[in-house]
């Protein structure tokens, strides 16, 4: 996942002309980025997943690069300590930023958020809404992919539960809160998930990203979990939402599993993606793609 705030000062330009995709692919697994426009580049907060045994939390760690130009990346290592994953991008909350993410593999899988006060030097974790481990739609009682959302005084967050049925399915709620301290929240969707299965999709959704367009919000998330796609939706009000369909790509070798997780944001009027994508041997890398309006998207070509 994911994060949105209703407007984005960007200071960069993407020279993306001699760009091929993946245009990041680190030597471990890169997973879940959320790009941050910064003076002079981008800063992409990621899940830095080691090779080794997935549900050990050793290899699992908040990771943040810089990129002038997606080109080239410097690492500036982690930011959490080991045992957490999915960060969302940083949104600014009285006076602090807020950095949220997930504990993982470890129980409980719950939500955490560190904060700053100038966006390098990140705190402890501090759990964050509990009350929706415990919701009657998340029999496995576990909350992954926050995304913040600042709108006014009020601060939303899309959250991920899961249900096993015949299968795993994941299934997205929402809640606001207007707490400068974020210890009490109002869970909007706890009868009843924002988002969960739709005819020909069983396993639900996961990785949210809202973004701030005209008079609306746009929402863009994965959709299924086995045969990840992505899907969009549009609202007035962040709780309500028009769910339009699926956004369709053309896969690329680098994304030919599956692919999801997307990081969205505008640059003038051009919309701008930063895309996971797992290969057919389950590695995962990062690619780029634009859009005119952020319905029909154009993957940079693909290396060859």
């Amino acid at each position: 996942m994911r994060f949105a705030i209703a407007a984005l000062l960007v200071t960069a330009t993407l020279p993306a002309a001699d760009l091929t995709n993946p245009v990041w692919s680190p030597d471990f697994h890169v997973r879940d980025p959320a790009v941050v426009p910064v003076t002079g580049g981008y800063d992409v907060y990621f899940s830095r997943y080691r090779f080794g045994e997935w549900k050990d939390p050793a290899n699992w760690t908040i990771g943040r690069v810089f990129t002038k130009d997606f080109s080239t990346f410097e690492d500036r290592g982690d930011v959490s300590p080991t045992g957490f994953a999915s960060p969302a991008r940083p949104v600014t909350w009285h006076g602090r930023q807020i950095l949220a993410y997930q504990r993982y593999p470890s129980k409980p899988v719950e939500l955490v958020y560190a904060t700053s006060t100038d966006g390098a030097v990140w705190s402890a974790p501090t759990t964050f809404l509990s009350d929706a481990n415990q919701l009657a739609w998340n029999t496995r009682k576990r909350v992954i992919d926050p995304t913040l959302v600042v709108d006014g005084d009020r601060l939303v967050c899309f959250f991920v539960g899961t249900t096993d049925k015949d299968m795993q399915i994941n299934l997205v709620g929402v809640a606001e809160t207007r707490d400068p301290d974020l210890k009490t929240w109002t869970i909007v969707s706890r009868e009843t998930p924002l988002i969960g299965p739709v005819p020909g999709v069983p396993d639900g959704a996961e990785n949210i990203d809202v973004l701030r367009d005209g008079d609306h919000w746009t929402m863009i998330f994965s959709r299924g979990l086995r045969n990840q796609h992505l899907a969009y939706g549009v609202s007035k009000d962040l709780l309500t939402w028009d769910f339009r369909g699926d956004l369709p790509l053309t896969p690329q070798p680098w994304m030919a599993r599956r692919y999801g997780a997307p990081s969205v944001w505008k640059e003038g009027d051009t919309w701008r993606m930063l895309l996971m994508g797992e290969d057919p041997k389950a590695v995962a890398r990062v690619g780029l793609l634009s859009s005119p309006d952020g319905i029909a998207w154009t993957l940079l070509p693909a290396a060859p």
